[in-house]
């Protein structure tokens, strides 16, 4: 028969994993009382106290865990969270440090400091971090936090990764081993179907060992100059940002041709392609998952010295790189959770078989303040429905080349009608970089 102190943690434990914070508090102090000093009663009290807001509160909880149990991960990781929320980047740095020296397999320490080094301009210590993250989904020390990518394959995507290898088996010493790749992989596709299924064991013995993983990814170095073209018209632009209650912008030539040159080479020949179960008929990577490198963060940073009045005061929180598989694939209605979204595309023009579409269609008018941003798939109907009804004061955005869209990320946007034409080269691929916290 379970101890009254028994009871109560159990009690407060299915409080809290059905959401019921006010009763799991109720019970954890309970049980605290039965029981002071516990740590982990005592850090989940913490949570719960950050779940709240009351960040001073949950430190001084997680503080008095680690007092009594000074290995405790978790209460060093919740701190550092808690700290960061209260916007003390420094001691959340020193924090999620001392994380990964307790547990150096702790991805979302890792993940932390790679966006708080980017964010204090540190961009090779930001790519250490990165670099681990990578390692624990992709590399021989990873932790199953990607295990299902790794036994699962789409039709779609086994086909685009078989592009891959050919177009790498025109650029590489070792042609004949990208072309058996590209071969099994298209034995295989021939046998999966259009959505994401588990994969037999044949099937993953033929495709090998490193199916999914990084096969092969270029260095990516920062290029000498300037990464990101000079504005001489930045001043018009932000006149443009401000006609409208919600700022948008779009102008060509983001990239420097260097830059530009050096970003596509990297998209096409890098094997970081891994997400294809997000949207359909999409690639897609992110930066703890491949898509880091010096260039494209000395691309952030350049933006950001660019944009000071803009983006200068956020630091980057995501960002991702999406690839249509399909002639129409396109992104359905959506906001992005962070304060600016950067947008922008770098498949030549001549990929394109419709120039008056296949970019972004962009809701100048502000969503209802009450209106949560809850995700890609949440309420994706009365967003494509509130863009119709305020069609008249949209934004379209018709493809181009390293053109780009800044925008208030709480806005509503979808891609426009799009029309690319088949072959490897002429996937679209756009990039998004979110920057700052939604309200």
């Amino acid at each position: 028969m379970a101890s009254p102190f028994e009871q109560r943690v159990a009690d407060a434990v299915a409080h809290h994993a059905a959401g019921r914070l006010d009763q799991a508090e109720a019970a954890y102090r309970d049980a605290l009382r039965l029981a002071p000093g516990h740590p982990a009663i005592t850090h989940n009290l913490g949570v719960i106290a950050a779940a709240h807001g009351r960040h001073r509160e949950a430190i001084a909880q997680f503080d008095a865990a680690i007092a009594a149990e000074p290995q405790y991960a978790s209460a060093h990781y919740n701190r550092a969270s808690a700290l960061q929320a209260l916007g003390r980047a420094r001691d959340a740095l020193q924090s999620f440090a001392r994380v990964c020296a307790i547990d150096p397999g702790h991805y979302d320490a890792h993940r932390a400091l790679g966006f708080l080094w980017l964010a204090e301009g540190d961009r090779s210590r930001a790519l250490d971090h990165f670099a681990r993250t990578y390692e624990l989904r992709r590399g021989e020390d990873r932790s199953g936090i990607a295990r299902k990518s790794l036994t699962w394959a789409a039709r779609d995507k086994l086909l685009h990764d078989a592009g891959q290898f050919r177009h790498l088996a025109e650029r590489r010493r070792d042609r004949v081993r990208f072309e058996a790749r590209a071969r099994n992989y298209e034995a295989v596709a021939a046998g999966v179907p259009e959505q994401a299924v588990p994969l037999s064991d044949e099937q993953l013995d033929a495709l090998g060992d490193d199916y999914n993983t990084a096969i092969h990814v270029g260095s990516a170095p920062e290029i000498a100059g300037p990464a990101v073209s000079a504005r001489p018209d930045r001043d018009a632009l932000m006149e443009r940002w401000r006609e409208c209650e919600a700022g948008a912008v779009w102008f060509d030539d983001l990239l420097t041709p260097e830059g530009l040159a050096a970003l596509r080479r990297t998209l096409l020949e890098s094997t970081i392609w891994h997400d294809f179960s997000h949207i359909g008929g999409f690639v897609a990577s992110y930066l703890e998952d491949g898509l880091a490198c010096p260039l494209l963060l000395q691309i952030i940073d350049e933006l950001r010295g660019a944009w000071p009045d803009l983006l200068g005061a956020h630091p980057l929180t995501q960002a991702w790189a999406f690839k249509g598989l399909k002639a129409a694939a396109a992104i359905a209605a959506h906001a992005d959770d962070a304060a600016v979204s950067v947008n922008f595309w770098v498949t030549p023009d001549r990929a394109n078989r419709n120039p008056c579409g296949g970019g972004l269609e962009l809701c100048r008018v502000p969503p209802p303040a009450a209106w949560q941003v809850r995700g890609y798939d949440a309420d994706m109907a009365a967003i494509a429905a509130f863009l119709d009804r305020h069609a008249g004061e949209s934004l379209i955005v018709p493809y181009r080349e390293n053109r780009a869209v800044l925008f208030e990320s709480r806005l509503f946007h979808r891609s426009g009608a799009t029309d690319f034409a088949p072959g490897y080269e002429n996937h679209r691929i756009n990039l998004t970089l979110l920057f700052g916290r939604h309200d």
